[in-house]
């Protein structure tokens, strides 16, 4: 007999019940099976598939791609994070702008980085620094660095004192070993104003150069910042030769000026590398080729890629077991890069920007050697 529609409603609503139950039940079944599954894996050692740790992320902040030398240090950045598979690297071009690099300080902080590689633009940025280390963000300082071992976990870089020393006491031991006149009249090219490398560089070169200006062997005929820049310093040196070309030495901060010194000395008649000295610091591809032709008289390597490189393993040290350079080994949490005086007797064994076929271990931590790729 049909059902009356009463009855006809209720049938219905007993059998949606009824597969709702069997649904729950085939779902507790599912579900104590897994948790089954998860106990049997653990109690025997066989591994639980699990999600990815999320990587953490570091910002790499830098001078820029302004300057020639900072194009390896940003790819050595690169190439160290294919290592390091746990950061996530952000590269953050400063475009020389101190305070465009305390902005990205505090961008970084407000998202969410683990840590910050920072190539100080100038040392006004070093209360940006020791703010984000107060907040929990690891900075590790790299070719220059803050004017306060608080404000970061760790420097990778050259001693830059010992730099200047070296670029210049070389011009003058040449012009003495050439018998050239006294007195030496000597010019000195400054690099970026504030900066910890031209503060370190120039107090090298004046340790060298005071003593003979005191004495009388030098004369300082100029002494100013041309910014590293290599336009800079070629206009700031055209000017002067056209006042007087009497001129035994210029020392300069880095190879991008020196380049600019020896472009005007040409465009003035004046033979760079016989008639006046040029002393460089860096070993740019192209000072490395002006010492070969004997128009630029020597440099010095610190190499940008192995600074940028142990810089991105400091942080992973410090990130994975807050790993620090050890005290007692490293003062001050300074890291110095070997460096190499580069004259006509070397440069035809030094690489561009001294960088190495393999990449030493980090002194200290974790580390392992690696090789360069081309």
């Amino acid at each position: 007999m049909p059902l009356a529609p009463g009855e006809q409603d209720a049938k219905i609503k007993n059998q949606g019940k009824e597969a709702e139950m069997k649904r729950s039940a085939r779902a507790a079944c599912l579900a104590l099976l897994a948790l089954a599954w998860l106990a049997s894996g653990l109690a025997s050692g066989v591994p639980v598939a699990q999600a990815a740790p999320a990587r953490k992320l570091v910002y790499f902040i830098f001078t820029g791609y302004a300057y020639p030398y900072f194009a390896p240090m940003a790819a050595a950045v690169k190439e160290a994070g294919a290592y390091t598979p746990d950061l996530q690297i952000r590269i953050v071009n400063a475009n020389n702008s101190a305070a465009q690099e305390i902005a990205d300080l505090k961008e970084a902080v407000a998202a969410g980085a683990k840590g910050i590689i920072l190539n100080t633009i100038q040392e006004s940025v070093t209360a940006a620094s020791l703010q984000a280390m107060q907040q929990g963000v690891p900075v590790v300082t790299v070719d220059r660095d803050v004017s306060n071992p608080a404000a970061r976990v760790a420097f990778i870089g050259d001693n830059d004192f010992t730099l200047g020393q070296d670029l210049t006491r070389y011009g003058i031991e040449t012009l003495g070993t050439r018998e050239v006149p006294k007195p030496w009249n000597v010019v000195v090219l400054q690099g970026t104003l504030g900066a910890s490398v031209t503060i370190g560089r120039q107090a090298g070169t004046m340790s060298v150069l005071g003593p003979l200006v005191k004495d009388g062997s030098v004369k300082m005929v100029l002494n100013q910042s041309a910014n590293f820049e290599t336009a800079t310093a070629q206009t700031m040196i055209g000017a002067l030769l056209a006042r007087t070309t009497n001129i035994q030495l210029v020392a300069c901060a880095n190879d991008a000026m020196a380049l600019g010194v020896i472009n005007a000395l040409k465009s003035h008649g004046v033979a760079p590398g016989s008639k006046t000295l040029v002393a460089g610091a860096d070993a740019q591809p192209e000072s490395l080729d002006a010492i070969k032709a004997g128009t630029q008289l020597d440099t010095v390597t610190h190499s940008p890629y192995v600074e940028a490189f142990w810089a991105v393993e400091a942080m992973e040290n410090y990130l994975d077991g807050g790993v620090k350079p050890p005290a007692g080994q490293f003062p001050n949490g300074d890291i110095i890069i070997p460096m190499t005086l580069v004259t006509g007797k070397n440069v035809a064994s030094i690489a561009a920007w001294g960088t190495p076929e393999v990449i030493p271990p980090l002194p200290y931590g974790k580390s392992s050697p690696h090789p360069v790729k081309k």
